[in-house]
């Protein structure tokens, strides 16, 4: 396909968006015109005129041997590599077809997506070029026509039309530089609801139209409503002002009696109440004078609480003071502890670097003494043979032997010095070293008898630490029930005070009732007199019609007081 010779397969995975970057000629966009030209784009969107300008027309061996799906094999033998070259749609198709038949080009090109979809379903799509320059769509090796493709590419949300599952290179910048007007319009294409434009238009002027007519038949259907409404609204007037007027008069009837009635009935209930009142009266002072008492009661025992507090507080004082102190003792034994076990640390490993040492010098001390002595025997052996075979000859020495062997006598002696010095140096090394580990020993005895002794000391002072903790915690359980005390000594006094504040509203709300009642009942005797009075000068003179606010009533309510 295009510039891609023979079979290639290209993995996209399950990602949700997948970009193919890449130089200049390295066939971004004929991977790209493939996979639309799987999914159903038209040819003239794939850069080229004609179906077959896609099938592959690279230069290929004259070796090769072209198979029926479109790849070359080379012949054995032959180790050249052939090479793919894209060459320019010639405008003479019958030109075109000649060269790639004398070249040996293949004559068909397919490209197949292997597709899971959510149920876990493989389906393969594959759209071919068949040698007559058509397209072949199969669906799952199932031959189908372009329409039913294309729908069973929509089924998947696949729209041909929109091209919404590719961006092309230079697609981004083109959007972001289109108009608004372009940019909903590309929108309504990507969306697919650009086919629905004309219907959309349609229905709008309709709707339009609809909604015209139906206003006009709201608003006329609200004028006959609001002619009803008035009519009815008025006809209500009526009929409320003949009723608020047949009302009104049974109301000032039953006004009048009410009134005196409930005079008479207040002034009985003011007589039992104004008795009832000073009855209580006189049990809240009592009760008053007993809270007091408790009250102080109370105070006395919050002054002996809060003396104990003191004292709690002043020992747990004293007591944190003795544990921080403890704790300040604690810390010189930590650092002589630390430091011991640093230097045992210390001495540990340099025993073990001497005991090496000196195992190192001991095998070399062996080995120098097996030397010696092997150097021994065979000058012992060697003096034996000789002095046998001088006694088997019947030959003594001459003096020039004698020389000689004293001459080699003390090459030997003068070659074994060194060896025997430095035998002797290693021995006296290794008692050194003896020595010293001796007294390192005795110094890791020491120090570990030192730990041991402030291990002991660290036991004691924890156990007296926890002591302490514990003695601390009772003390402080202690001071939290004294504090649990106290606060419930607290709540009971404010408890005491609210109830007390509460008598004290309740006598004062007595008073004032007491207070009114006596001023009614002598607003009432005082009314009693004043009729009695205008009773009687009615009698005595005939021209007395009355009191002024008894015979006319203001208009305006604001002066009935006056």
């Amino acid at each position: 396909f295009k510039s891609y010779k023979g079979h290639h397969a290209l993995l996209f995975g399950d990602s949700y968006f997948t970009s193919i970057i890449g130089p200049n000629g390295s066939g971004k966009s004929n991977s790209m015109d493939a996979i639309s030209f799987v999914l159903g784009i038209k040819s003239s969107h794939l850069r080229s005129t004609h179906l077959r300008d896609l099938i592959y027309r690279g230069r290929v061996l004259k070796q090769s041997k072209i198979n029926g799906d479109g790849t070359a094999t080379e012949a054995p033998g032959d180790g050249e590599n052939g090479h793919a070259a894209e060459e320019a749609a010639s405008d003479d198709e019958a030109a075109d077809t000649q060269a790639s038949s004398q070249r040996g080009d293949p004559q068909t090109a397919w490209v197949m997506a292997v597709y899971e979809d959510d149920a876990g379903e493989e389906q393969k799509w594959k759209r071919s070029i068949t040698s007559s320059g058509q397209s072949e769509y199969r669906i799952n090796n199932r031959v189908v026509g372009a329409r039913q493709y294309n729908e069973a590419l929509e089924a998947e949300n696949i729209l041909i039309k929109a091209r919404n599952f590719l961006v092309f290179q230079g697609d981004v910048e083109a959007i972001a530089s289109q108009s608004p007007k372009d940019l909903t319009r590309l929108i309504e294409q990507i969306s697919g609801s650009l086919e629905y434009k004309a219907d959309y238009d349609r229905l709008k002027v309709e709707a339009e139209r609809a909604a015209d007519e139906q206003t006009f038949k709201l608003n006329q259907r609200r004028g006959i409503n609001g002619e009803i409404k008035q009519y009815q609204e008025q006809k209500k007037e009526a009929e409320n002002y003949s009723r608020k007027a047949d009302e009104r008069d049974e109301a000032i009837v039953t006004h009048a009696l009410w009134k005196l009635f409930h005079s008479q009935r207040v002034m009985d209930q003011s007589g039992a109440e104004i008795q009832r009142v000073q009855e209580e009266l006189k049990e809240f002072r009592r009760r008053v004078k007993e809270y007091d008492r408790k009250l102080e009661d109370a105070k006395k025992e919050q002054a002996k609480a809060g003396r104990e507090v003191n004292k709690v507080e002043r020992s747990i004082k004293r007591k944190e003071k003795d544990v921080q102190d403890r704790r300040n003792q604690l810390v010189p034994i930590d650092e002589k502890i630390a430091i011991s076990n640093r230097n045992l640390k210390k001495y540990k490993t340099r025993i073990a670097d001497l005991v090496k040492e000196r195992d190192g010098q001991t095998r070399s001390v062996d080995q120098l003494q097996k030397d010696l002595n092997t150097v021994q025997r065979a000058q012992a052996r060697w003096e034996d043979e000789w002095r046998q075979a001088q006694e088997q000859e019947g030959r003594e020495l001459s003096e020039a032997d004698l020389q000689e062997y004293s001459r080699l006598r003390s090459d030997v002696n003068r070659r074994t010095a060194s060896d025997q010095i430095n035998v002797d140096n290693l021995t006296r090394q290794v008692k050194t070293d003896e020595e010293t580990v001796n007294s390192l020993r005795s110094k890791v005895d020491s120090s570990q008898a030192q730990v041991t002794k402030l291990e002991d000391e660290i036991r004691e002072l924890r156990g007296r630490r926890a002591t302490v903790n514990d003695t601390i915690r009772l003390t402080t359980e202690e001071i939290d029930a004294k504090k649990r005390e106290f606060n419930a000594m607290t709540s009971e006094r404010v408890r005491i005070a609210q109830k007390q504040t509460e008598l004290d509203e309740k006598l004062q709300e007595t008073l004032t009732s007491l207070l009114e009642a006596d001023n009614g009942r002598r607003q009432s005797e005082k009314e009693v007199r004043a009729r009695e009075a205008v009773a009687a000068m009615k009698r005595l003179f005939p021209g007395v019609r009355g009191r002024i606010h008894e015979l006319c009533k203001p208009k305006q309510k604001k002066y009935d007081t006056a």
